[in-house]
């Protein structure tokens, strides 16, 4: 315990690292304040004019608007914002400003856009709402939303076992879905881009924990001493993983206590189906989406971490263990943008960075249907991302104190 206390204090009076870990921290309260800027509403005083507000004012307004439809997406409800729909757009050819007047938009279309945005496929598949018109969709089509919901949904795809699989997971979801206005799905790709930009930051401090001794020849004189080998090397990863664990809660705690303060935490509550597209499989509400991000998110730079720990522990130097590290945490966006074969897909999900990334994040693929054939099994990718990073953990920690305590 001494020894990993020495390790920690070297680490951080070391001006990169603190410079590093610090920046760690603080981002998170950047990229947590950033989706709620982009928030835009209007409000309407008494005199029927009408101005623009962003931010925690637009939050509001839109959340007061929206009351009356929150609570359980019931049929009922559905074909109650169709047929509104139908009527706004049979008046004024659209259901948009500027075709519709903003008085009229924000007293009839925009306290049912998310449950029209929810049920626009209901038209067809290729139906979005910003196309859709009043020929396309009609009140009875809201009935047996649910059963048509979970067949759509499996008729996505055209693998037959992939269907059956996916009506498995959609039988298990809660219905009716939990609708609570106010949350922004901008908020989580900021989360996803936070941890992406994580990832860099700690494989810099990772790709020095061994490397750097090579490089000065100091590993020579440490080796030799009583604890030098196994234990010292056990130290010294034990030391950069409380660092990052630390830091990684610190962060997450921040970004989510900013954003929840700011949208509500009552919007916890609120289905993910209702976030964005409703095709989406897994049974989670916002806050239970959060926690699972967060934990993917810390698993796979917890893998990185291990693996860029292992990397040092084998190179010469510095700069070779940073350019290795680096190149390792890019490959698996790298892969998703060259190919998206089978192959490809189970190689960007196993290595450590899999579930880092921007579109090929481990958020986007728990929203969405993407499973990796292996033998004769379908695995749906999130599934795959994790298990792997949980072995690659003390897999490459294991390889690193080998590594380091054989060296000569």
């Amino acid at each position: 315990m001494r020894m990993l206390g020495l390790e920690l204090k070297r680490l951080l009076k070391t001006k990169t690292v603190g410079i590093l870990l610090c920046s760690a921290v603080l981002l998170s309260g950047v990229m947590a304040y950033f989706p709620i800027t982009f928030v835009n509403s209007y409000v309407m005083d008494e005199q029927g004019n009408v101005s623009e507000v962003t931010g925690v004012e637009a939050i509001r307004a839109e959340k007061e608007r929206k009351s009356a439809m929150a609570g359980s997406l019931t049929e009922e409800k559905v074909k109650s914002a169709i047929k509104t729909f139908r009527e706004v757009y049979q008046e004024y050819g659209s259901i948009f400003p500027p075709e519709v007047p903003m008085q009229v938009y924000l007293e009839k279309i925009e306290p049912i856009y998310d449950i029209l945005n929810s049920s626009d496929w209901l038209a067809s598949p290729q139906t979005y709402l910003l196309t859709m018109t009043d020929q396309d969709i009609h009140e009875e089509d809201g009935e047996d939303y649910y059963e048509k919901w979970s067949e759509a949904f499996a008729q996505q795809e055209e693998n037959k076992e992939i269907q059956e699989q996916i009506r498995e997971m959609t039988a298990q979801v809660e219905t009716p879905f939990t609708y609570v206005p106010g949350y922004s799905s901008e908020s989580f790709d900021y989360l996803i881009l936070y941890f992406f930009l994580l990832l860099f930051l700690y494989a810099v401090i990772a790709a020095q924990s061994f490397s750097a001794e090579y490089q000065t020849g100091a590993d020579h004189i440490l080796r030799c001493a009583k604890y030098g080998r196994w234990k010292l090397a056990a130290v010294k990863m034990g030391a950069v993983l409380i660092l990052f664990a630390g830091t990684f809660a610190a962060g997450s705690a921040i970004f989510m206590l900013v954003t929840n303060f700011a949208f509500g935490w009552e919007g916890l509550s609120t289905s993910i189906q209702m976030m964005g597209s409703v095709f989406k499989l897994p049974d989670l509400t916002i806050g239970q989406t959060q926690a699972v991000t967060i934990l993917g998110g810390f698993l796979t730079l917890a893998a990185s971490v291990s693996c860029v720990l292992y990397v040092s522990a084998k190179s010469r130097n510095v700069h070779t263990a940073m350019i290795i590290s680096v190149f390792l945490c890019l490959l698996p966006t790298v892969i998703y943008m060259i190919s998206n074969a089978n192959v490809a897909e189970i190689l960007r999900s196993i290595l450590p960075s899999g579930g880092a990334g921007l579109s090929n994040s481990f958020l986007f693929e728990l929203e969405g249907t993407n499973f990796a054939q292996i033998g004769n099994i379908h695995i749906w990718l999130p599934y795959l991302m994790m298990s792997s990073a949980a072995v690659e953990i003390p897999l490459f920690l294991l390889l690193a104190g080998r590594a380091y305590s054989r060296k000569e």
